[in-house]
């Protein structure tokens, strides 16, 4: 039986450099900037700044006396020397021109107001009139010039000093030591001395009303600054981290590099978190309580932003092309930690989530080599190719070297580059170095080219030569990958490892097998970076699930069993589902499998489990498999009952509203009504209803889901309410109406919102929306990215349709001119 365990689409990836893009690289500098002593004004209550920033510079052989520095959306107020002497300047086309002629330091002045980029003000609004007042940096990729002049580019490292000020009541943070804190002339003014080169997209500036729990370690101050009224929630997300101080420390071989370590909690942070040396901002969703810990676990943030003190604060991507050094690298400390600190189950099952996500991107977008210099922007880097293929890159390599030569190579590039700046090379050299090994072509086949390894293996028992054939095939465009196949067999009660080493696109082996085996998987633990599809006998499948050796291996299996409605499957199946003991992710697997395969013992085992099943992610397994029953009645009301007596888990309540759309029941609509103001954590219980509601495609539930869309409504719900509204148009019979107000939703004041709108107006797929596409005056450049790609899709749709209504006219015409020839030529007698 044929399994793709993982599947690429079919059809030609469509290639990342959009039409007209040009190869992008650093600019040229005249100068080296040596030193900015910057000095901040904060204002957050007026979303106003004022700075000044005395630089000091070494020029290049190419200076001719004037000193160019990356300045965008602020008034220039002065530029001097340091003895007050003017300096003559142009400002203009994002970029301060001085003319410096001898002077070596160039003092700049400068007001600003709520620029597009780089510092954000944030206030109370219709949704939470209570939130106080408080501004903060985001600076990544290239946006510290809109505000501080600076050379913006990765490649740029030098020392600072900070001063930053705002009014008393407001926590002031910034980059390295503390030198103090105090108050004066109804200011708070806080100086911070970063003596260790850093460039400027890792500058953070923050002046908000926080609340802060101090510890300690090494003598270091670790420190955690959360909105006021909220320090009790400190504990869940950030209780571990001085252990993954510990961890990151002696596997870099690099003790944390920096004088303290802050991790702030701001409201409508635009990113999960930002790396900002020795003090990370995070988004206020990492406070979670204890019901939401059930199931939405933290550490894979908090472990991820602190893996960048190392991997893009020590260590620098020299350009934006080699990112994922950086985060590919504390993509993969998450798996590491999960290996650490949970079980190797948990970081098995991360990996496969991390693939899954890179290979959407890859079917469904684009493909592209993760070193890419051919994009608009460099936030257009920031994908799935660059954060989780490139830590499946890693984990391919550690696998390939060992763990041991793995470690030690990753210790030899950080000692060899720590405060430089990295290319991928520097990588390869360092392993090499340390290993003897040449991973050259490792790095051509995996990081500079786009795709992957595409497999599909064949396994057969040959009884009369006692031996498992085993045919495996490339099927990835261009030349064969060097890769090694691990394939565990079980003959009898006996375990054996074999690997495979492939060098062909087609080529065959054999394994001794005395007698035909209970098992065999190919590669256990999914550690290849590649696809794979197997075929083997459904009585393998059936054992693996129940007694592979590896938790991910058991999960395939329930994935590959999930074609096949024998009662001897659905059997194994659900004892499967049914053991506590066994790994979440395989029950889950489990569940998701007898929904796709809805024979009657499948439904009756899954109503039967739902309410005994413990653990809160397989549980939501459950309810999700339930909701594949359409017009099931009898499953309709175990879902209601459910739904009405609560679950522990937020997230299982809110797969009980989207599956009781989906199945579609007689009393559905009014069970949904009931669960969509219900609070929970990320508003996982509205969110679930509106798509639901979605699902339903009850034209009763369009005014329901608009009032959710409404400003001052919860933006989680608003989200999901405009891409629920594209979803009922058709049967609301309301395209026009959808298309206006997903056009206003494009220019809504939230972020996320606006990137749900996006996503809308490609899933209502109306070409009207072109226009409002193609006119917002987008801010961030992932949703200018992803308006275009939508834009591009909407325009290949139209000129199709007009295509096939060309073709039809044209097949019209051809009819009436045979029906007219019909009638000029004689009866047939």
């Amino acid at each position: 039986m044929a399994c793709l365990l993982h599947s690429s689409s079919s059809a030609e990836p469509v290639p990342f450099g959009e039409p007209g893009v040009r190869p992008s690289y650093a600019p040229d500098r005249t100068v080296r900037l040596e030193h900015i002593a910057l000095e901040l004004q904060l204002d957050p209550a007026g979303a106003t700044f004022r700075g000044q920033a005395s630089l000091r510079f070494r020029p290049y052989t190419s200076y001719d006396g004037t000193a160019s520095f990356d300045l965008d959306e602020v008034e220039v107020v002065s530029v001097t020397d340091p003895s007050g002497s003017p300096l003559s300047f142009e400002h203009g086309d994002a970029v301060l021109r001085v003319r410096a002629g001898d002077a070596r330091v160039v003092v700049v002045r400068w007001t600003g107001r709520s620029p597009r980029h780089g510092l954000y003000f944030v206030g109370p609004d219709e949704a939470d009139p209570h939130r106080q007042h408080s501004a903060w940096t985001q600076c990544q990729d290239e946006d510290a010039h809109f505000v501080v002049p600076c050379h913006d580019h990765p490649s740029v490292k030098h020392p600072w000093s900070i001063v930053v000020t705002a009014p008393v009541g407001y926590t002031v943070l910034s980059n390295g030591r503390q030198v103090s804190v105090e108050e004066r002339d109804g200011q708070v003014v806080g100086t911070f001395e970063q003596a260790e080169p850093m460039p400027a997209y890792l500058l953070t500036l923050v002046a908000a009303r926080l609340d802060v729990v101090a510890e300690e370690w090494r003598g270091r101050p670790v420190r955690f600054f959360v909105p006021t009224g909220r320090a009790a929630e400190v504990a869940l997300p950030f209780r571990r981290t001085r252990e993954m101080l510990d961890f990151l420390s002696e596997r870099t071989g690099v003790e944390y590099p920096w004088p303290r370590y802050d991790q702030v909690v701001v409201h409508e942070f635009v990113f999960g978190g930002m790396e900002n040396v020795a003090c990370t901002t995070m988004t206020d969703m990492l406070l979670v309580d204890a019901k939401a810990a059930l199931e939405w676990d933290p550490e894979g943030l908090v472990v991820h932003e602190l893996a960048h003190q190392w991997f893009g604060d020590l260590l620098t991507c020299r350009d934006w092309p080699h990112g994922w050094l950086n985060e590919g690298f504390a993509t993969y400390s998450e798996v590491l930690w999960q290996e650490e600190g949970e079980s190797l189950d948990e970081a098995d099952h991360t990996r496969k989530g991390d693939f899954e996500t890179y290979l959407s991107e890859f079917a469904e977008r684009y493909a592209r080599p993760i070193v890419a210099r051919k994009f608009d922007a460099p936030i257009d880097l920031f994908d799935r190719h660059l954060y989780e293929k490139g830590g499946l890159v890693l984990h391919e390599l550690r696998c390939r070297l060992g763990h041991e030569d793995f470690v030690a190579s990753i210790r030899n590039y950080v000692a060899a580059h720590a405060g430089g700046t990295v290319e991928t090379v520097d990588l390869a050299r360092a392993i090499e170095q340390t290993t003897g090994r040449n991973v050259d072509r490792f790095f051509d086949e995996y990081v500079h080219r786009a795709g992957h390894p595409q497999l599909k293996v064949e396994l057969t028992h040959e009884s009369d030569k006692q031996r498992v054939r085993v045919s495996v095939k490339q099927t990835q465009e261009g030349d064969a990958i060097a890769l090694a196949v691990p394939v565990e067999l079980v003959v009898g009660d006996k375990p054996s490892t074999h690997s495979l080493e492939l060098k062909k696109k087609e080529e065959t082996f054999f394994l001794p097998a005395t007698r035909e085996p209970s098992q065999c998987v190919v590669d256990p633990h999914r550690d290849l970076l590649a696809t794979l599809e197997v075929d083997k006998p459904l009585g393998w499948w059936r054992t693996e699930v129940q007694q592979a050796s590896v938790a991910r291996a058991r999960t395939e299996a329930a994935a590959a069993l999930s074609k096949d409605t024998a009662p001897a499957t659905v059997q194994a199946l659900v004892k499967t589902l049914k053991a506590e003991s066994v790994f979440w992710g395989t029950r889950a697997a489990c569940a998701k499998a007898l929904g796709t395969l809805r024979t009657p013992s499948a439904r009756e085992a899954l109503i039967e489990l739902l309410g005994k099943v413990k653990h809160p992610k397989a549980r939501r397994a459950i309810v999700a498999a339930l909701g594949s029953f359409r017009e099931d009645e009898a499953v309709a009301a175990v879902l209601a009952a459910h739904a009405k007596k609560g679950d522990a888990s937020g997230f299982v309540e809110g797969e009980l509203a989207r599956a009781i759309g989906r199945v579609r029941g007689k009393g559905a609509f009014a069970a949904l009504e009931s669960l969509i103001d219900k609070p929970a954590f990320q508003d996982a219980v509205r969110v679930g209803a509106l798509d639901g509601f979605a699902e339903l495609r009850d034209p009763k539930a369009w005014k329901r889901v608009l009032a959710c869309l409404a400003v001052g409504q919860p933006n989680f719900g608003r989200r999901a309410a405009v891409v629920a509204l594209a979803k009922l148009a058709e049967p609301a019979e309301k395209k026009t109406e959808a298309v206006e107000r997903i056009a206003q939703a494009l220019r809504d004041e939230n972020f996320r919102v606006r990137l749900a709108a996006i996503d809308a107006a490609s899933t209502l797929n109306d070409e009207r929306l072109i226009g409002p596409l193609s006119t917002t005056p987008f801010l961030d450049g992932r949703e200018q990215r992803l308006a275009r790609e939508a834009v591009r899709a909407l325009r290949a749709k139209s000129a199709t349709t007009k295509e096939v209504q060309s073709l039809r006219g044209e097949l019209e015409k051809l009819k009436s001119e045979v029906r007219a020839l019909s009638e000029r030529l004689p009866a047939k007698r």
